[in-house]
């Protein structure tokens, strides 16, 4: 077993929507991000609805269904990851300066009330909150709405994510109480524990934007897919 789907709930929620999704492929040694909106013929739905309608069986369907490896699979609510990163500090590479419209609390809709957020290069050290605006605001306060927000908002999880791993960061925090994680696959935390900073992370980007029903989503186009975003560089603290 080689590759495990990693999703996050966005709500504390079992039947909530599953808006992270990560591929880890320890044969290939990378990790690929899975756009939310991405339509899925086998969930007949944005894929970020297959594990609230199916499951793990379900998820790992609609992974693989747009050429991905996926045999095994750890979903975790939100509070799962909150706990895990409660307390911590980190560092993290800003490339450019970024600001974003958010919602008043990290659960509320941004349709009922906003903040202005900001992150300035060529560094900025996150908290609390803070951490929760860096992986999570999709609205840009300085450009028009992008087709493809959540491109933007998956390359400031990798960051994040590869800072932590070059930190030495305990991600196995988020399994401390197994109420808060599904797990399906025997080897599904091996693979997670092999994972290392140096290895290439990756966007799913083969797809494009269509309506299906009213909504506005990511239509797959077959077969290849990767963006490989340039490895951010290490800024000294």
């Amino acid at each position: 077993m080689t590759a495990t789907v990693v999703g996050v709930m966005d709500l504390d929620s079992w039947t909530a929507r599953t808006d992270n999704i990560v591929v880890v492929d320890t044969k290939r040694r990378r990790l690929v991000w899975v756009p939310r909106d991405l339509w899925s013929d086998v969930v007949g739905d944005r894929i970020n609805e297959a594990f609230a309608s199916g499951g793990h069986e379900r998820l790992q369907a609609a992974v693989r269904a747009h050429g991905l490896r996926a045999e095994s699979s750890v979903v975790l609510l939100r509070s799962g990851v909150e706990r895990a990163l409660d307390g911590l500090r980190v560092t993290v590479p800003v490339d450019r300066s970024r600001r974003y419209w958010y919602p008043l609390a990290p659960t509320l809709r941004i349709q009922d009330g906003r903040k202005l957020v900001a992150f300035e290069p060529p560094r900025e050290t996150l908290s609390g909150e803070r951490i929760h605006q860096w992986v999570g605001a999709r609205q840009s306060a300085d450009f028009p709405a992008p087709t493809l927000p959540d491109v933007d908002r998956i390359e400031r999880q990798q960051v994040l994510v590869r800072t932590l791993l070059e930190d030495g960061f305990p991600f196995a925090k988020a399994l401390e109480d197994p109420a808060l994680a599904s797990i399906a696959g025997s080897r599904a935390l091996d693979v997670l524990g092999a994972v290392r900073a140096t290895w290439d992370f990756e966007t799913f980007r083969r797809f494009q934007p269509v309506t299906i029903e009213g909504k506005m989503v990511l239509l797959g186009r077959r077969r290849r897919l990767l963006s490989r975003p340039r490895r951010p560089r290490r800024v000294g603290r």
